[in-house]
């Protein structure tokens, strides 16, 4: 589990840095621009008689100076008062007409722009209108409208309709499964029979001119006596098990078409596989299978996870994970994405008082190989498969790399008078392809022996120790009837029910 550690670093900004608002105060003491000044220093400040100390009253007779004196009276006002005045009007004048002009050109420039960009970009213009009405009045609080935001068709479809669809489209692809399983124990060394119901999902995933081909988990019709399918019109169905990969959980079922009727194969469907690989982390992903033996149910999630690294009973896979509920029953079924494909095969759930929501499918992509090769593989009984006569140990990974041994099943036993020992296998050999295929385990080893009729030659390719090397070679073998093989009439014709506790 991941934990996130937010770290918030604060950053305290020194005092001769710049605020967004300083602009907004301003300094108390007046400014005087510098026409103010020079007017100042050339007009002399007069005072007003108001203004002046209250003088004493004397009335003093008027003096009239004879005119031959030659004396002029000069006024009180200087003489180049006018010419000043007079200049300053000039000026004033001249200052409201330049205005005047700058603002009819300015005024008739912005509207001729305006004309243009509406002009040029008419699905724009109304953007343009916007911001001239912002300029309109500084003061006032701004109106600020945002535009909604467009819905794609993507996002038109409701979820709920979505998986609807998606069930409707695919259910008739889909099929319950039924068996029967048979379980030995042994009470004081005599075998017991136990017959158990089980059940299972499967998908349909091809034909040829004789059957109808369904896919399954290998747990699902391990150690059956029967299987049973019901398909999507509600009838049941006898079918054989094809083929099983019990390393990659995997199954093929033949149901015959010679037992279908033409109202059944009408209400079937064959499902699209998709693409696993392609898959995204979050999809919505849709889980149906017969939950519990009910039947046909389905419940949604998302993938939460892929190419998670899964150890089930022994078996190293690597699955997708998902929180779509994945109960018993479901086994063997879809997990379908939106569109409708199949993208996984439902085959595991962690259950624990702990855990929830953890699900997992085999990936397509990673399945559809091996389900090719099951559903090519002849349907073979017990006594017509193939014998090889060997006994075989799983070499590990700590063994193969601490003796620095090839990846394969070791043979520790070779039986007398056997396929194994007539085409030259011995005790030590170390056995990693069949038919050119390859085998890490014993149970691919098992499959590829068994997949084919006794009487087949086939091709095995070995590594062997000469001279403290290991040395490859292709030996072919002839595969024998299985000698052990129990046939149908050894079984107790009832069997018997144990004695105490629940079937292992």
């Amino acid at each position: 589990m991941d934990t996130n550690h937010n770290n918030t670093n604060t950053v305290t900004p020194s005092e001769d840095s710049y605020h967004f608002w300083a602009e907004e105060h301003v300094s108390a003491e007046p400014s005087v621009s510098p026409s103010q000044t020079s007017e100042a220093q050339e007009a002399p400040v007069q005072a007003n008689d108001s203004q002046l100390p209250n003088a004493p009253t004397t009335d003093i007779p008027p003096v009239n100076e004879p005119e031959s004196a030659g004396i002029t009276t000069v006024s009180d006002e200087p003489p180049k008062k006018k010419k000043k005045k007079s200049g300053f009007l000039k000026k004033l004048v001249a200052c409201i007409g330049l205005a005047a002009c700058f603002g009819i050109v300015a005024g008739s420039a912005f509207y001729g722009v305006k004309y243009a960009f509406s002009s040029f970009f008419p699905e724009k213009a109304p953007l343009l209108e916007n911001e001239a009405d912002k300029s309109d009045s500084v003061s006032q609080k701004q109106n600020i409208t945002i535009a909604s935001t467009e819905i794609s068709e993507v996002g038109d479809t409701d979820a709920t309709e979505t998986v609807a669809a998606v069930v409707e489209q695919t259910m008739p692809s889909m099929v319950s499964i039924q068996t029967v399983i048979l379980e030995t124990s042994y009470f004081f060394g005599r075998p017991i029979y136990n017959e158990k119901e089980g059940g299972g999902s499967g998908i349909i995933v091809g034909s040829n001119e004789e059957d109808l081909l369904i896919a399954t988990n290998h747990h699902v019709v391990e150690n059956t006596t029967s299987v049973k399918v019901i398909l999507a019109d509600g009838t049941a169905h006898d079918v054989t098990v094809k083929g099983t990969d019990a390393d990659a959980d995997l199954a093929i079922l033949a149901l015959p078409l010679s037992g279908l009727t033409q109202e059944t194969l009408d209400s079937i469907d064959i499902a699209v596989l998709g693409d696993s690989d392609s898959a995204k982390i979050g999809q919505m992903v849709i889980a149906i299978g017969n939950a519990l033996g009910y039947g046909p149910s389905v419940t949604v999630g998302y993938l939460s996870a892929k190419d998670r690294e899964i150890t089930i009973e022994g078996n190293d896979m690597i699955l997708l994970q998902t929180n779509a509920a994945i109960n018993s029953g479901n086994s063997g079924g879809a997990l379908l994405n939106t569109k409708g494909e199949v993208i996984g095969i439902n085959n595991a759930k962690l259950t624990s008082t702990e855990i929830e929501g953890i699900c997992f499918a085999i990936p397509i992509s990673k399945a559809t190989p091996i389900l090719d090769d099951l559903m090519a593989r002849e349907i073979l009984t017990d006594d017509e498969k193939g014998y090889l006569g060997i006994t075989v140990t799983v070499l590990n990974e700590a063994v193969t790399q601490s003796y620095h041994w090839p990846e394969g099943v070791f043979v520790s036993a070779v039986s007398e008078d056997s396929a194994a020992k007539k085409a030259g296998i011995y005790v030590g050999d170390i056995i990693t392809h069949v038919n050119g295929k390859e085998v890490t385990t014993s149970n691919q080893l098992v499959n590829e022996v068994t997949s084919h009729r006794y009487g087949t030659e086939i091709e095995i390719t070995l590594q062997r120790i000469i001279d403290g090397a290991f040395v490859e070679y292709k030996l072919s073998a002839t595969l024998q009837q299985n000698p052990e093989s129990l046939s149908s009439e050894e079984l107790p014709s009832e069997p018997e029910v144990q004695p105490q506790g629940n079937p292992r």
